[in-house]
Parts: structure tokens; C-alpha cells; sequence
């Protein structure tokens, strides 16, 4: 029965699955965030050398996405565009298999991000095209979860089994084999929901123009940077406190099962709650994460203050989805989710990757950047709750208006 049910989601969808590529990314997502920071400390780099590497595909998030999603969009062409960048990305990792010095990992990290950052926009679109056909976008991307957690747990157990040595090589060569799978899965999909017609730039004008979406554009990257000590030195910080590998890969595989069980429920979630109000518990849940985050002592405390991940990013990123699908037209699929992406993982990881880098620097720890993220969380936070009641003022006017 279990295994059916399993069949039944990665098998949903009209033309072509799109479940495996949402699969291997994130298998490849699940090795590099977690022990890809650790494995660079392992070569000897320096923690600003580290957030310099990592910033990489950050600044590339600002613009190059958008490149590959409009080019996606007008052309139309969006499942041969997903492969050819997922060939690119694989072609750009695979030095890191001999890189052992800063300059050589830069440059090899900087190509594969070329191609890497338009990954996700072209899926997610995709996936938006299946929700505006009826289907359940959570039973979609819940198999990127799946993914992310078996190759955190998996790759966990194997670097504890190694003895957890510094710089073990099987961190670039699992990233590299997942990439791979995931062009491989590519080929497999044939595009489904095309828009009839191409876009304009006035049609970027205008979606830039409606109110909502601007919010999420000034929400996303707010939030993003609050979630970068995570997102860049939670491997660091479970090293720190002598936690072994596979804690680490425990620890993260229950922020994904969170993460998960919210993505699979936020249809249920979202005809009871408006966007606003499911973004404003998001951000409040992501605060109390953040504080607690310095006072972690144990093994039990590290993978139970995981479940938190469900309200920093399954319910936020399935709220953000909603707001796109609801705001962006189908001619724009691509480009609309790309801006969303790009504000979030291009301005909000650039300005957090650095500042958490330099933290750490001067203090030797992650500690004091948790501490930095839940005040700033507080921004994003007050802002939705502000849209939220302007939303309810706004709907009681029209209602008296028009009774």
C-alpha cells in the first residue's frame, strides 16, 4: 500500500514526470549545504575564503536566472533549456573532484553556477503549470524533500563510516553523481503547459506593478538573509559543537520529513488561511528558531529545534508559490518565478552569506549571526502582518461599498 502510494505521487502528471528531477536536484542540494562548507574547512580554507566560494552562486542568483527564464518563456522551449543547463551544471562541478586550492574551487564553482541557478526556476515553473492544470504543487515538490533527505542521511552515515576525515572526497563526487542523474531525468520529460503566446517586456512591467508580488520581492530576500547561518554554516556549527556527521544528517533529514508534512498539507493550509497570515507564522516560527538555535547543547536538541524548518521553509515557500501562481501569467511562468528566486537566493543569500562570513571571522562562531537573524526576521514579520491588515481594511471597504 505504502509503496502504491508512493508510485501514484512520483507518477502524477500529464506529460512527462517531473517528480525525478525534483528527486536528484535536491539529492545534490542535500550533500552540498550541509557537508560541502565542511569540506571546504577541510581544504584549509578560511571562513572568508569559504562565504567568498559560496557567494558565487548567490551573485549569479541576481540576474542569470532571469536570462534562463525568459529565454525559457519566449522561446518556449523550457524542458530543452532545463536540460542543457543541467548538462552545464554537471560540466562545471566536475573539476571539484581535483580542486584542493581556493582559486581552482572558485573558478569551477563559479561555472557550474552559470547554469545551476536556472535550475530551480524551470522546474518550479513547470510544476506551476501543473497547479494552474488542477494538480497539487506540495505532491509535486515533495520529492525534492525526498531527495534532499536521503542524500543528507545517506551521505551522513557514509562520512561517519570514513571517520569523518577532513575534505573526504566522496562530498564533490556525490554532488556530481546527482547532478548527473538529474540531466539524465531531464531527457525524460517532454514539457508540459506551454503558453500560447510569447511574452513582452510589458508584461514584466505590469507583473512588476502589482502589489503583491512586490511584497513577496521585498519579503523573500529579508527572510533569506535571517536564514543564511543556517543555510551556509549549519554544518560548521553541528562541527563545532563535536557532533558527528551522521547528527548532522539527522538532524537535517527531520527538517525535510517538517518540511514535507507542510508541503503536502498547504492545500488544506491555504483554504483556511490567507497567504499574508500563513507568510506572518512562518516568519514568527523562523524567530523562535533562530533564538533558540545558540543555546543547542545536545544531539536531541540539534534534530528536535529542526522541526521548526517547517514553518522557515515549507510554509513559506509554499505560501510564496501560492502568491506566484496567483499573480503571474502563464506567458511569464518562468520569468515570474525566476524574480522570486533571484530576490531570495540572489540579493538575500549575497548580503547574508557575507555578513554571516564575517561574523564568524570575528568571532569564531555561528552563535552571534542566529541572534542577528531572529532580529532582523522581525522586518519581514511586521511587513506581512501590515499587508495583512491593509488586505482585510481593503476587502471590509469593498464590502460596504458594495453591499
Amino acid at each position: 500500500m505504502v509503496r502504491t502510494g508512493l508510485a501514484q505521487l512520483w507518477c502524477s502528471g500529464e506529460r512527462g514526470v517531473i517528480q525525478p528531477i525534483y528527486f536528484f536536484y535536491f539529492m545534490s542540494v542535500g550533500v552540498s549545504m550541509p557537508f560541502f562548507p565542511p569540506y571546504l574547512r577541510g581544504l584549509g580554507l578560511s571562513g572568508r575564503q569559504i562565504a567568498t566560494i559560496l557567494s558565487m552562486v548567490p551573485l549569479l542568483n541576481i540576474g542569470v536566472p532571469l536570462f534562463w527564464a525568459w529565454t525559457a518563456d519566449r522561446t518556449r522551449q523550457h524542458a530543452r533549456i532545463l536540460s542543457g543547463i543541467c548538462l552545464g551544471a554537471f560540466c562545471g562541478y566536475a573539476p571539484l573532484l581535483i580542486a584542493r586550492t581556493f582559486w581552482p574551487v572558485l573558478v569551477s564553482y563559479l561555472f557550474f553556477g552559470v547554469f545551476s541557478v536556472g535550475i530551480g526556476s524551470l522546474v518550479d515553473s513547470v510544476a506551476i503549470a501543473r497547479v494552474r492544470q488542477g494538480e497539487d504543487y506540495g505532491r509535486i515538490r515533495v520529492w525534492g524533500s525526498v531527495g534532499y533527505m536521503a542524500s543528507a542521511i545517506g551521505v551522513g552515515a557514509l562520512l561517519t563510516s570514513r571517520g569523518g576525515r577532513a575534505a573526504d572526497i566522496l562530498v564533490p563526487s556525490a554532488v556530481a553523481a546527482a547532478l548527473l542523474a538529474t540531466f539524465l531525468a531531464t531527457l525524460q520529460h517532454h514539457g508540459a503547459g506551454e503558453a500560447p503566446a510569447r511574452p513582452h517586456w510589458r508584461d514584466s512591467r505590469a507583473l512588476l506593478a502589482n502589489p503583491r508580488f512586490r511584497l513577496l520581492l521585498v519579503l523573500a530576500p529579508l527572510h533569506w538573509i535571517g536564514c543564511s547561518p543556517y543555510n551556509i554554516f549549519f554544518g560548521i556549527f553541528v562541527r563545532d559543537r563535536h557532533f558527528t556527521p551522521v547528527v548532522l544528517g539527522l538532524a537535517l533529514a527531520t527538517g525535510v520529513v517538517a518540511e514535507m508534512l507542510v508541503l503536502l498539507r498547504f492545500s488544506w493550509l491555504r483554504r483556511r488561511f490567507e497567504i499574508e497570515t500563513l507568510l506572518a507564522i512562518a516568519f514568527g516560527g523562523t524567530i523562535v528558531r533562530w533564538m533558540l538555535m545558540p543555546f543547542v547543547t545536545s544531539t536531541g536538541a540539534v534534530v528536535s529545534l529542526q522541526l521548526f524548518h517547517g514553518f522557515t521553509f515549507g510554509l513559506f515557500w509554499g505560501a510564496g508559490i501560492a502568491l506566484v501562481g496567483e499573480c503571474v501569467p502563464a506567458s511569464l511562468r518562468a520569468t515570474g518565478q525566476s524574480l522570486f528566486v533571484t530576490s531570495m537566493l540572489g540579493v538575500g543569500n549575497v548580503a547574508g552569506y557575507l555578513a554571516t562570513g564575517w561574523i564568524y571571522d570575528r568571532s569564531g562562531q555561528v552563535d552571534p549571526a542566529f541572534f542577528a537573524a531572529a532580529a532582523l526576521e522581525a522586518v519581514p514579520l511586521a511587513l506581512a502582518l501590515g499587508a495583512r491588515r491593509r488586505r482585510r481594511v481593503g476587502e471590509r471597504r469593498w464590502s460596504e461599498s458594495n453591499p
